[in-house]
């Protein structure tokens, strides 16, 4: 690091947290709609403004949120804003219905992993969502983009720079100002996160994108400093480290909350967050599981809790 480094670092940073969504999903226990619905009110209180709190996917499908009308009910009226991942217009509607205040549309920057997820290939999926935004522009929520494997793909390895650009053009076209680029397997390194984000900065000035790394090989933190060094200012994370895809082999858990805020307070980069009262989230969410958490900070911290 040299000093035009640190002096160039954003100052603020938005978290958006994932884990009640992506982190729940893949887990092997049904969380009880309750737990579900008290670790979000802990999560709030943490200073989260943004939660992605559940998906309306086809419950045949992500059966561990299932419960997404519930939890929402319980939810939607607390100071923050509470998005919901939707894979198409039916879940768009389950969404809408349930009050949220953001929805996450998903695609992926691959035809092979699209198609597993989504059943439909990645110019197909934008197409539908070019309808959608339509609606949720007239509905009044907030909306975001979501694009899987950008990074690398286990089905078809790296999808290059020229097609996640020329896909960011698309969605820019159709109407997204929030678009999240995610590495879904955790495949990324610094360089490559650097390179891709400052030429990407550059080249859509206006759009506001969202880093979602997960901690497969280790590298999620060092990718976190090589998106503030390209100018990233959201990162999505799950409390606990929790997360995978299920159409994703081999992919393990997204960067720890606990992780990406301790790390964030200590290059002085202010967060919402008050890890005091986050880490009590991690102390519920621990007896919820029932399992030690993928979190180095909880793993130093919970013996205070002991």
């Amino acid at each position: 690091f040299t000093m035009h480094d640190i002096n160039h670092l954003p100052k603020e940073v938005k978290i958006i947290e994932v884990g009640p969504r992506d982190g729940l999903q893949n887990e092997k226990e049904f969380m009880k709609t309750e737990r579900k619905i008290n670790l979000i009110k802990q999560l709030v209180e943490s200073g989260f403004k943004e939660i992605e709190a559940t998906s309306f996917v086809n419950p045949k499908w992500i059966p561990n949120l299932a419960d997404a009308e519930e939890v929402m009910a319980n939810i939607y009226d607390l100071p923050a804003t509470f998005f919901a991942l939707v894979p198409n217009e039916r879940g768009y509607e389950r969404a809408i219905k349930s009050k949220v205040g953001g929805v996450t549309f998903v695609l992926s920057a691959t035809d092979t992993h699209s198609r597993k997820n989504l059943n439909r290939s990645t110019y197909e999926s934008i197409k539908e969502i070019g309808f959608l935004i339509k609606q949720a522009q007239s509905d009044g929520v907030q909306y975001r983009a979501s694009v899987s494997t950008v990074f690398g793909c286990p089905f078809e390895g790296n999808p290059g720079f020229e097609r996640v650009e020329t896909i960011i053009r698309e969605l820019v076209r159709v109407g997204f100002k929030r678009i999240g680029l995610c590495d879904t397997i955790g495949i990324a390194h610094p360089v490559q996160v650097y390179q891709w984000m400052s030429s990407l900065k550059q080249t859509f000035t206006d759009i506001e994108f969202e880093l979602h790394f997960h901690d497969t090989y280790g590298r999620g933190l060092s990718n976190v400093l090589a998106g503030l060094q390209a100018g990233i200012t959201s990162f999505d994370s799950s409390i606990g480290g929790l997360g995978g895809c299920p159409y994703a082999p081999g992919a393990t858990g997204n960067i720890s909350t606990e992780d990406l805020v301790s790390f964030l307070h200590e290059i002085n980069i202010k967060t919402n967050v008050n890890e005091t009262k986050l880490l009590q989230s991690s102390k519920l969410l621990q007896q919820y599981v029932s399992k030690d958490l993928d979190s180095h900070i909880w793993q130093v911290s919970k013996s205070k809790f002991a």
